[in-house]
């Protein structure tokens, strides 16, 4: 763009996708949980429960990790930097949180009390039966929908 009088700015894709999102107002993302590829886990992050961590996360996509399977939680490793946002110490099944201390991604796969305070950021939109399964070691992959 030139300046001067009459000069008409044009947006790059870049910036008019974010125009489109800041007008639009996203309030939740859709994440996949994939491994063997052909399973996969349909994952919402819904934006106003923990902005900041939520926005650190989708940024950092694509994401690899081994799980750790505990019986009751299903944990993802993402070394995402970020702070306690409306944190709580219960989650309901197929909650997700993030865990500030063990920087992972808690999955409930049932309704849980936790020793420590998470973020929460939304739930499992489908495919909560197959995480269950998930063995401790199990590499998985966090991309966008």
């Amino acid at each position: 763009m030139q300046g001067g009088v009459g000069a008409v700015w044009t947006p790059s894709p870049g910036v008019k996708r974010v125009l489109r999102e800041r007008i639009e107002g996203i309030g939740s993302y859709i994440v996949l949980l994939r491994w063997r590829n052909s399973d996969q886990v349909r994952l919402e992050l819904i934006r106003h429960l923990s902005p900041i961590t939520i926005e650190r996360l989708y940024r950092s996509l694509p994401i690899r990790g081994m799980v750790v399977n505990s019986g009751e939680l299903l944990y993802i490793p993402v070394p995402i930097d970020t702070r306690a946002e409306k944190p709580r110490n219960s989650m309901r099944r197929g909650h997700v949180a993030y865990s500030l201390s063990k920087k992972m991604i808690v999955i409930a796969l049932s309704d849980a009390r936790l020793n420590e305070s998470v973020n929460p950021m939304g739930k499992v939109v489908s495919g909560v039966e197959l995480i269950g399964d998930l063995k401790t070691g199990t590499t998985v992959e966090l991309v966008r929908a």
